[in-house]
């Protein structure tokens, strides 16, 4: 079940807190409304996507994330039911996906037998130390680790954490032109999910989408060629065959006053850059990838996105030559390091992705001695999405001349049917009628500032395909009315 919440600025007459009569919804206004969408079932609904990045030099990465993943799912552990009786790990999916999605058009032996890569396809084989999947394979095998009713019902053996740390440890054999957006986006696609994916995004789960990668996003255009391995040379349209490509038509620097791609020679420091969101970028564009992941709620406060990965905190450039290599070409320079060797790249694309979800966006380095920290702090911040059903103002107070404040909202249930027909039915103020269903906006300490709605409902079971809006007039800054401050 969900719970859709408005709030407009809209002038209306005093109603439904004060007298029986049905409002009419108010009409959304982007700079004087907020839009929220809340979880009204008996459990808290969360889908988690890990991105793992399996290129070259991740598996002391990997670890990492796989003997601290209990950093993230503790805090989980601790959410607030939705009926405040206590504490429990939401229902929850848990799907892991590799950074993998192979060279664009170049095809064939010259990349071996797996050139598409793993076209966002959720893993779930085992890796070491575990010799089989946790994954039950009867009645039918899922491809994502799913729990409910508190980890009493799983489709995986033993304890989530455990069962994550057998499937994410990828390994670093994937293709080192990474395309991690590509790949989430590929992943969770709804007009074109691969089969082994399906059933794992659900409409009334808050999202979140953690990325574990050490290079920047290098999604590449399914008609890109930007992978041609025959070209070899600095000199090249393309240049050397490395992955500073995707720096070099990705990303545009503050070069002399202009967004310049960066150069192909030694630089230090450049300001600036940013993702090459113009049509000379050969990437896929930033603002694309956004756009899709957004798109898949209605609601955006349902979407959080995280990375660990490096922080785009210094960009500069050298030039290298390995003993396969006939001549010197640039290299992108670490922006942070461990004395272990594990490094980070800055993270230009990734960042600017994470960024575009404001608040809801949350991005932590790589580099450092353990991934508790990150975890735990990208738990928490999963954590706001997922919590009480909180109503934020400034509301305006229909009857100012009483000490309590009395909202002027309209409360619907809207009921989905099998035909997908939507059926809604106006709920009654408690203060004005207090048979069940009623509303009422309540004092909570989880709901500091604002006020939280209670629906009171006579006994039995909540349909899963019922959700309930309120939308409630707004005091604008500004504007004198009465009841506002």
């Amino acid at each position: 079940m969900k719970l859709f919440m408005l709030i407009a600025a809209v002038t209306l007459p005093l109603c439904a807190a004060c007298n029986p009569h049905t409002l009419m919804p108010p009409t959304p206004d982007p700079n004087r409304s907020t839009h929220n969408e809340f979880p009204t079932s008996l459990e808290n609904k969360l889908d988690v996507l890990f991105m793992v990045d399996n290129s070259s030099s991740m598996a002391p990465l990997q670890a990492k994330l796989v003997s601290q993943f209990k950093s993230f799912m503790d805090p989980l552990k601790r959410v607030p039911t939705p009926d405040g009786s206590g504490t429990a790990l939401p229902n929850i999916h848990v799907a892991v996906v590799s950074s993998d999605t192979g060279p664009g058009t170049a095809e064939g032996p010259k990349f071996g037998s797996n050139w598409r890569g793993d076209q966002g396809q959720f893993q779930f084989q085992p890796h070491a130390p575990c010799t089989t999947s946790p994954l039950h394979t009867t009645p039918a095998q899922q491809t994502f680790l799913s729990a409910s009713m508190n980890q009493t019902v799983t489709n995986f053996d033993g304890d989530i954490s455990d069962a994550f740390g057998c499937i994410a440890a990828l390994g670093d054999q994937g293709f080192g032109f990474e395309g991690q957006l590509k790949s989430v986006r590929w992943a969770l696609d709804p007009f074109h999910t691969p089969d082994t994916n399906v059933g794992f995004l659900r409409d009334d789960a808050t999202l979140a989408v953690v990325l574990i990668t050490n290079e920047d996003d290098c999604s590449l255009p399914d008609d890109s060629d930007l992978t041609d391995p025959d070209q070899k040379l600095v000199s090249d349209p393309l240049g050397s065959f490395w992955s500073f490509r995707c720096n070099e038509f990705g990303h545009l620097c503050n070069i002399n006053g202009t967004l310049q791609p960066p150069p192909r020679g030694p630089a230090d420091h450049l300001q600036g850059c940013v993702s090459n969101e113009t049509p000379s970028g050969r990437l896929t564009k930033v603002g694309d990838e956004v756009a899709f992941l957004k798109g898949l709620k209605s609601d955006p406060s349902r979407i959080v996105v995280a990375a660990i990965t490096g922080l785009p905190t210094d960009y500069s450039i050298e030039m290298i030559k390995t003993d396969k290599d006939v001549e010197y070409h640039p290299n992108i320079k670490p922006s942070c390091g461990v004395e272990s060797g594990e490094h980070g790249d800055p993270a230009v694309r990734i960042m600017q992705w994470v960024n575009a979800f404001g608040d809801r966006g949350l991005a932590k380095s790589i580099c450092g001695d353990n991934f508790q920290d990150a975890l735990s702090t990208i738990a928490n911040r999963i954590l706001i999405s997922i919590g009480p059903q909180c109503v934020s103002g400034p509301l305006l107070d229909s009857d100012p001349t009483t000490p309590e404040l009395d909202p002027e909202c309209q409360v619907m249930d809207v009921f989905t049917d099998a035909q997908r027909h939507e059926n809604q039915t106006a709920l009654q103020a408690c203060a004005v009628d207090p048979t069940p269903p009623c509303w009422s906006l309540v004092d909570d300490a989880k709901c500091p500032g604002a006020k939280r709605l209670d629906v009171t409902r006579a006994g039995g079971s909540v349909p899963d395909d019922l959700h309930t809006t309120i939308s409630c007039s707004l005091c604008i800054p500004g504007v004198a009315r009465p009841g506002c401050p």
